[in-house]
């Protein structure tokens, strides 16, 4: 994609440990680097306990990496002390898997949404009603919902006040956690029309983090695919999400539910994500692929492949051009 990335990411980390084990790395984010351009929705998926949304709270501040830059334009987050660090936040929000978390109850969603575009200064005083109305409109609200508290909303409501407050500030970026996990199916589904629509009217960029493939699917361009903290699969999701070439992503979507089942062999991995057997140096999904070599108890290349899907896997790099699948893998790794 051409273009300056409104959001830059280099090798970001942030390790957490397990007490009762010192020398073991127990869950974080290992070393990740990705760009986000601008109108563009990129999807996060993985397992549970991954690093996902830890990912995304390092993004936004929320949590101080331990090594790496995040970066919006030429702005880097770790150079940033006190209140220019608001400029940086401003750029970057994030909407959260259960919205009430963040919505203050004493407050209406005028006084609540007011709040953000006086703290940022997005929009000139006197004039935010105005704009209330037109990003009510915009997230599917009624102008009446402005004057109702937060527990007179319903779920579905509350998830669009969120939203509605994280465009108020005018970003560069939303920061998406699982925004519609904590919703009802007919819910989520009026939620995610008004995602889709907001990127091509409003031009904002999205990260999702979803374990939601169908989710990403619908909303997303692109995907990245995580793992125990690193991104082991990426690309169009087109692409990815119809012929994954990493032995994990083809497991986790061979796990995805069908309406009808698909036909032929299926990989599967062996046991759980172990989040305290990380080691350092070599492939993160060899204990458990059905595929592992001995060369995955070293650090896999980044393949590319056609279609600019970059896969970190030996598999993937023995295969050259050629996609993996289920059936022609074993005869790669005997």
């Amino acid at each position: 994609m051409n273009g300056r990335p409104v959001l830059s990411v280099r090798k970001l980390t942030k390790l957490f440990f397990n007490p009762a084990r010192p020398d073991a790395i127990s869950v974080g984010v290992r070393g990740v680097s990705f760009d986000i351009h601008r109108g563009e929705a990129v999807g996060l998926i993985g397992e549970s306990g991954c690093g996902k949304s830890t990912l995304g709270r390092c993004l936004v501040g929320l949590q101080r990496p331990d090594g790496g830059e995040v970066a919006v334009g030429e702005t880097i987050m770790s150079e940033l002390r006190g209140r220019q660090l608001r400029t940086f936040r401003k750029a970057v929000q994030i909407v959260f898997q259960r919205p009430e978390t963040c919505l203050n109850p004493r407050m209406t969603v005028f006084t609540f949404v007011k709040q953000a575009m006086r703290n940022f200064q997005t929009v000139p005083s006197g004039e935010e009603r105005a704009r209330m109305i037109e990003l009510a409109e915009l997230v599917g609200l009624r102008a009446d919902t402005l004057g109702r508290f937060p527990h007179q909303l319903s779920g579905g409501e509350r998830q669009r006040v969120a939203i509605m407050r994280a465009l108020a500030c005018k970003p560069d970026v939303i920061v998406l956690d699982e925004p519609t996990s904590a919703l009802d199916v007919s819910v989520q589904a009026q939620i995610l029309k008004t995602l889709r629509d907001l990127q091509s009217r409003v031009g904002t960029s999205f990260l999702l983090i979803s374990h939601d493939v169908a989710v990403v699917r619908y909303i997303c361009s692109r995907v990245m695919v995580m793992y125990l903290g690193v991104i082991i699969e990426e690309g169009p999701s087109d692409i990815v999400l119809s012929r994954p070439a990493h032995p994990y992503t083809q497991a986790l979507l061979a796990a995805t539910p069908r309406l009808r089942p698909k036909q032929g062999e299926q990989v599967s991995l062996r046991g759980e994500l172990a989040l305290d057997q990380v080691i350092a140096g070599e492939c993160p999904v060899r204990a458990r692929c059905p595929f592992a070599h001995e060369r995955c108890k070293t650090a896999p290349p980044v393949a590319v492949l056609p279609g600019n899907q970059r896969v970190a896997c030996w598999l993937a790099a023995d295969a050259d051009t050629t996609r993996p699948t289920p059936s022609t893998s074993r005869k790669a790794f005997p």
